[in-house]
C-alpha cells in the first residue's frame, strides 16, 4: 500500500520519535493504537473548543508538527485544499445569514460580523480535523490504522464498509486507466485546450463502459465475499468455542457420507435462469481426498455448478449432497466452512486493503477471536508461501501473487473441500508450474480438490478423475484415461493432451499411448526407440545367417 500510494501522489512517512532521536518505546509516536487515540482526542478537543484564538494557536502547532515529522509543505496544503467542496457553503453563507453588525456587503447582502467569527470558527475546525487525520493518515501503515480502529471499538460493520469502498475505488481506478491507455493506443487523444466534440463522446462511452463494468464486478465481488460467509453472520459474532476450537458442524458429524468416504454427491441437479435451462440432470460424485477436474469449453456450465456446490444458488430440481447433507437454505453457512472456492479473477475475492486483512476476513465472518483469527492467518499464509506479504497492499503483488493470496484466504477458512475456478488463466509458465506444485501440496494435507478448467494438457497431468460438461450436460465422468478419447474430447470441444498427439501419427505399436506426464512421454518413447532397434537388429542377424547358410562349404 505504501508503494501504491507514493507512486500515485500520496506520501507516507516515518515519524521521529523524539528531538533527539531515540528510540523510547514509550513515546506516543511509537504505538499506531497511541497515535489513533491523539488524533480522536485531538479532533473532539478541535470541536469543542469555542474560541477562534485558542483553536488558531492549535492549528498551528498541528501543522509544525507535521513539518517537524517530515510531511512535506505542499502535501499538507493539498490535503487542505480538499476542505474546499465541503466548507465552502458552510463558510460562504453564514456571514449572510447570521445577525449583527455589517462589516460588508456583496450583491446587495450585508455579513454580520457575528457571522463571520462563527464562518471562522467553523473553518478552523474543519482545517484542524483535516490535518489531524492527514498526519494520522500519512503516519500510519493501513493495516495498523486498521487493527488500531479495531482495538478502540469501532463498529467492525463500518471498518468492513470502508476498507471494501477503498479497494472498490482502487480498483475503478485502475480499470479507468487500462481503457484510457487501450483507446490512446488506438489514437484517441486528450491533448490541448480545446477537445472536439469526438473526445467528449468517447469519455460518455467511456463513463458507460466502466459503470457496466463495475456492475459485473460488483456481482462477481458479492459471490466472493458471500463464499466466505460474508453475508451468514452478524460481523464481530462471537462463538462459544474456545482458541483451537472448531464450530459445531452439525450434520456434518455423523453423515453416511463421511463414513463412506464420499465428498460431494450430484443428483440429478438441474439449473435454469428464468426460461434458460444451464444445468440439464447431472449426476457425478466425488471421492473424499481426491483430485478432479472439473471440464468443458466456455458456457458448458462450470460456474454454475460451483455455485449450486456452495449453496451460492438453489437447484430447480435434483440435490446437491456434502459428506452426505444435502445442501438447503437452513445449512449453506456450514456448507461454506467445508467447502471453500477460489474464483478465476483474484482481484473479484481480495476486498480489503492489505493482505492479511483480507486473509482474515473469512474467519472473522466465522466469529472467531483474535487470538484464533492471527493463528488462521499466519497458518494459511505460510501454506501457499506468502507470508512476507500480510502487511503488503493487493495493488503491489503480482497476478500470481493475488491468486495465491485468494488460494490463502479460502484456506483460512479451514475447508475440507477446495474448489477453484479456471486457477491457471493469465498465468506465465512459472507460475502456472508454482501453482501447479503448491495444489499438489495442499492435496497431500488431505484435501479434496476440484478445479474448474479447460486446460486439457494440465487436467491429464495433475487430477485423478475428471468430469467433462458441455452445454449444461454431462458428458461422462471418470478417469483422466477419458481425457485420451479423440470421439469424446472432439464432442466436448476440447483437443488431446499435447503428449498423446505425437504417438497418435505412429502406425502400430504406440498409436494408443497416455502419457500424462513429461517423464511419461519420454519413457513411452525410449521403450519404442529400444523396441525398434531390437527388431532391426534381430531381422538383420536373421539376414546374415540366412546369407552364411547358403555359402558352399
Amino acid at each position: 500500500m505504501v508503494n501504491y500510494l507514493r507512486k500515485r501522489g500520496v506520501a507516507v512517512f516515518k515519524i521521529p520519535l523524539d528531538v533527539n532521536g531515540s528510540t523510547a518505546q514509550k513515546t506516543i509516536w511509537k504505538k499506531p493504537l497511541h497515535r489513533t487515540w491523539a488524533v480522536l482526542i485531538g479532533i473532539v478537543v478541535a470541536v469543542s473548543i469555542p474560541s477562534t484564538a485558542i483553536l488558531t494557536i492549535m492549528l498551528s502547532i498541528i501543522f509544525f508538527a507535521m513539518l517537524w515529522c517530515g510531511i512535506p509543505f505542499r502535501f499538507i496544503i493539498t490535503r487542505l485544499l480538499l476542505i474546499l467542496p465541503f466548507g465552502f457553503f458552510a463558510v460562504f453563507f453564514l456571514p449572510f445569514t447570521s445577525q449583527g453588525e455589517p462589516v460588508f456587503y456583496m450583491f446587495g447582502f450585508a455579513a454580520s460580523d457575528e457571522g463571520v467569527a462563527k464562518a471562522l470558527l467553523i473553518l478552523l475546525k474543519i482545517c484542524s480535523a483535516n490535518l489531524l487525520l492527514t498526519f494520522l493518515i500519512a503516519t500510519t501503515p493501513l493495516f495498523d490504522l486498521i487493527k488500531s480502529l479495531r482495538s478502540i471499538g469501532i463498529p467492525a460493520i463500518m471498518i468492513e464498509l470502508v476498507s471494501l469502498m477503498m479497494r472498490y475505488f482502487f480498483l475503478l481506478a485502475e480499470e479507468t486507466r487500462s481503457m484510457l491507455k487501450a483507446q490512446k493506443s488506438r489514437g484517441f487523444s486528450t491533448e490541448g485546450w480545446f477537445w472536439p466534440r469526438r473526445v467528449y463522446q468517447r469519455f460518455g462511452q467511456l463513463l458507460g463502459m466502466l459503470f457496466l463494468r463495475a456492475y459485473s464486478r460488483s456481482q462477481r465481488i458479492y459471490l466472493s465475499m458471500s463464499a466466505r460467509g460474508g453475508f451468514d453472520f452478524p460481523v464481530g459474532q462471537k462463538t462459544r468455542e474456545g482458541p483451537g476450537q472448531t464450530q459445531s458442524e452439525g450434520p456434518f458429524q455423523t453423515s453416511e457420507a463421511r463414513r463412506n468416504g464420499m465428498a460431494i454427491e450430484v443428483n440429478g441437479v438441474s439449473y435454469h435462469y428464468g426460461d434458460q435451462r444451464v444445468l440439464r440432470d447431472i449426476t457425478f460424485t466425488v471421492s473424499r481426498g481426491s483430485k478432479v477436474a472439473l471440464m468443458g469449453p466456455n458456457g458448458a456450465g462450470k460456474s454454475t455448478l460451483i455455485s449450486l456446490l456452495n449453496g451460492l444458488e438453489e437447484p430447480s430440481k435434483g440435490e446437491v449432497r456434502i459428506f452426505g447433507v444435502t445442501i438447503d437454505r437452513t445449512n449453506r453457512d456450514l456448507v461454506r466452512r467445508k467447502l471453500g472456492v477460489v474464483y478465476q479473477d483474484p482481484d473479484d475475492q481480495i476486498f480489503s486493503p492489505t493482505v492479511e486483512e483480507d486473509v482474515a476476513f473469512g474467519p472473522r465472518n466465522l466469529g472467531l477471536n483474535e487470538e484464533e483469527i492471527e493463528e488462521r492467518v499466519h497458518t494459511a499464509l505460510g501454506s501457499v508461501g506468502v507470508r512476507d506479504l500480510r502487511n503488503r497492499s493487493p495493488f503491489e503483488l503480482s497476478y500470481g501473487q493475488k491468486r495465491r493470496v485468494a488460494i490463502a484466504g479460502v484456506l483460512a477458512m479451514r475447508p475440507e473441500i477446495l474448489v477453484l475456478d479456471e486457477p491457471m488463466a493469465f498465468l506465465d509458465p512459472k507460475s502456472r508450474d508454482d501453482l501447479q506444485a503448491l495444489l499438489e501440496g495442499i492435496h497431500m494435507m488431505g484435501m479434496t480438490i476440484i478445479v474448474a478448467t479447460h486446460d486439457v494438457d494440465f487436467a491429464a497431468e495433475w487430477a485423478e478423475t475428471v468430469v467433462i460438461l458441455k452445454d449444461g450436460q454431462l458428458l461422462r465422468s471418470g478417469s483422466t484415461d477419458l481425457l485420451f478419447d479423440e470421439a469424446l474430447v472432439k464432442e466436448a470441444d476440447l483437443h488431446l493432451p499435447r503428449l498423446a498427439r505425437p504417438f497418435r501419427l505412429l502406425e502400430g505399436i504406440g498409436h494408443d499411448a497416455k502419457p500424462k506426464t513429461v517423464k511419461q512421454a519420454a519413457q513411452m518413447m525410449w521403450r519404442l526407440m529400444t523396441r525398434s532397434n531390437c527388431d532391426s537388429t534381430s531381422t538383420d542377424t536373421g539376414s546374415e545367417a540366412d546369407h552364411r547358410a547358403s555359402k558352399p562349404l
